[in-house]
């Protein structure tokens, strides 16, 4: 019961200020309620409003107006939810749920509005997150000042960014013309506590496919085309969210070169050999050739075959994933099997600060470590 509890707390805090009224609760308990083996049937509803009803940091609005906890105990659940009952959390409670709890003891702590509606936006978006372009248009922030909002939030580790390419494709009506494809570049913003457990390395990124009309795919020759909305809704809006590994297809082509004579063969053999054709396969080769040629793998000069200038490819060194891995981040042996992640700055440059992590966070770790079990005060003053 208490991951029920929690499930709604999170529900409560989610809705910001507004709050949730009492018969919309329900329905977003239903997974947490069905991972603990129950119903959700009067008696659980019971017993978890029972549980919120006396909980502090929880307040009671119904049109507007505040109401006392105690009229909320002494009145039945059917009639709050007859009168339209709306929970609330606290201000403190919402902070705590945003990240801010130990940031606020600090005296050189300062969140402006912006952040804090920037905050409440992505945890309304959960695991889904939002891209920092989308974000910047709705809220209504020039693209470059949105910018430093967002870096302000990831330098005090509230939100998390990723780099994501979106592309958008419309279908329009057959009249007018084939598909069109809008392609940007942008970051992927999680709060922290929803963000994606994703460690890239510099050849993957986020892609984000977003399809307007996806029906007419699967339309047969006899079916009417699909008019292109005025409005986009949701029934009309297909996304594909996946990670993007250019790695393989640089190994590939590594071992292309790596088979020819001398090392060296001609662009359009490889791609050819590969399968990069027409339009979407020039681009994608584009795109991995500069990955390939940055990385220092392969060098592109031009040569001549029966009597003609034709670029030709070089492999320089043979390819080897270690070469991806983060730049902030070194694999050392300790002679064992086990690898130590160490991190490693950049020369002439600071790019990481060594410091000690709170109190707070340590005695937080170490709760957490004991799971269910828990721990005891005097264990946590000896450690």
């Amino acid at each position: 019961m208490d991951n029920i509890i929690c499930a709604a707390l999170e529900e409560v805090c989610v809705r910001g200020a507004s709050g949730i009224r009492l018969l919309e609760l329900w329905p977003s308990l239903q997974v947490a309620v069905s991972s603990s083996s129950l119903e959700l049937s009067d008696i659980v509803k019971q017993v978890i409003w029972g549980r919120l009803a006396s909980q502090p940091g929880l307040r009671f609005m119904v049109s507007g107006s505040s109401m006392e906890q105690n009229n909320v105990l002494q009145g039945s659940m059917e009639e709050m939810e007859r009168i339209g009952l709306s929970i609330v959390a606290e201000e403190h409670m919402r902070d705590s749920f945003l990240g801010l709890y130990d940031l606020k003891q600090s005296p050189h702590f300062e969140i402006s509005q912006i952040q804090r509606r920037v905050l409440e936006r992505l945890a309304m978006a959960r695991s889904s997150g939002v891209t920092q372009s989308e974000l910047a248009k709705e809220l209504d922030i020039k693209g470059t000042n949105f910018s430093y909002v967002v870096r302000n939030l990831v330098c005090q580790q509230l939100i998390v960014k990723q780099s994501t390419m979106v592309r958008e494709k419309d279908y329009v009506n057959v009249e007018n013309g084939p598909k069109y494809d809008q392609i940007v570049n942008t970051n992927l913003l999680h709060l922290s506590r929803y963000a994606k457990n994703v460690k890239l390395n510099p050849q993957q990124r986020i892609e984000i496919t977003r399809s307007v009309c996806p029906q007419m795919l699967n339309e047969s020759e006899d079916t009417e085309p699909c008019s292109f909305p005025t409005e986009v809704s949701e029934d009309c809006l297909k996304e594909d969210v996946h990670i993007k590994d250019y790695i393989p297809a640089m190994k590939a082509i590594c071992e292309k070169l790596e088979a020819s004579k001398n090392k060296v063969d001609v662009v359009s053999s490889i791609k050819f050999a590969l399968g990069y054709r027409k339009a979407s396969g020039h681009r994608a080769w584009r795109s991995i050739l500069y990955r390939l040629k940055y990385s220092g793998l392969v060098e592109e000069f031009q040569a001549k075959v029966n009597g003609k200038n034709v670029s030709c490819l070089r492999l320089i060194k043979k390819f080897d994933p270690k070469y991806f891995l983060p730049k902030s981040f070194m694999h050392v042996h300790n002679g064992s099997d086990s690898e130590n992640l160490v991190k490693t700055g950049k020369r002439g440059q600071i790019t990481d600060q060594l410091v000690e992590v709170p109190l707070e966070h340590r005695i937080y770790d170490m709760i957490d470590a004991e799971g269910q079990k828990g721990i005891t005060i005097l264990e946590v003053i000896i450690v």
